[in-house]
């Protein structure tokens, strides 16, 4: 009796293939459904004590902007004094096990310090009594966390595990691990010596790092997502003042 090799593998590599389809569609699902909770669904820590009237941002994925209706891009662009406070920051147990308490102090100072330079690189005057074209800014960071990337529909496929074994040998060996770093902020910015809110915002930042696997690098992955904010910030408000 003769059997055909290509008919007698046929129906396995069928089902092989219905499994991985499978597998990539449910993943897909799973991170398409994370993504749309972490969206609506900001870490609230009371620092700004009310969030009513706060909505999905349309332009920023996992963030929810407060905007007051009468407060416009031209009023932004009218600013020229800022008065910063102390961004302050409120974490749990669970953050506080990554950092010791001098590597958390220097969190919150590096991010005013920071924001405070490169406003004043942007010709911005910082003072301590606002007046009417001042606009405040107080801020908290909050809900640092640290874990393993989700797998994706590419892990399941041969040669991408091939290369994420390979990958994984090079971490034991520099004594490394890739992370997702996840910081929230809560900042809002208050118009005149009224301090009227203005303007305000709930976000998270996701960043996929490696990192060494005592931990000393884990002020460093945070500090790269607190540039991103600040980088991003500046740049939007000088570039309507420059444009205005």
């Amino acid at each position: 009796m003769s059997l055909n090799f290509s008919q007698s593998f046929l129906p396995g590599i069928k089902i092989l293939i219905k499994q991985f389809t499978t597998i990539c569609l449910t993943v897909i699902t799973l991170l398409v459904i994370s993504g749309c909770a972490t969206t609506t669904q900001q870490k609230k820590t009371g620092f700004l004590g009310s969030y009513e009237q706060f909505i999905d941002s349309k332009q920023y994925k996992f963030t929810k902007i407060y905007q007051e209706k009468t407060f416009s891009d031209t009023d932004i662009a009218a600013i020229t004094t800022i008065k910063l406070h102390p961004f302050e920051l409120w974490i749990d147990n669970s953050s506080s096990e990554n950092f010791n308490p001098q590597q958390l102090a220097e969190l919150s100072s590096y991010f005013t310090r920071t924001l405070r330079a490169k406003l004043k690189a942007k010709n911005y005057h910082l003072v301590d009594t606002p007046t009417a074209d001042t606009l405040t800014i107080r801020g908290a960071f909050s809900n640092i966390q640290f874990t393993a990337p989700p797998l994706s529909p590419t892990d399941f496929i041969p040669f991408r595990i091939v290369l994420n074994a390979g990958n994984a040998a090079y971490l034991n060996i520099t004594d490394k691990k890739d992370i997702i770093t996840t910081v929230s902020i809560e900042v809002e910015f208050l118009h005149g010596p009224a301090q009227r809110r203005v303007f305000a915002m709930l976000a998270t930042k996701h960043l996929e790092v490696t990192v060494a696997n005592n931990g000393t690098d884990n002020l460093a992955a945070v500090t790269t997502i607190l540039n991103k904010w600040i980088d991003n910030f500046v740049k939007k408000i000088s570039d309507l003042r420059d444009a205005g």
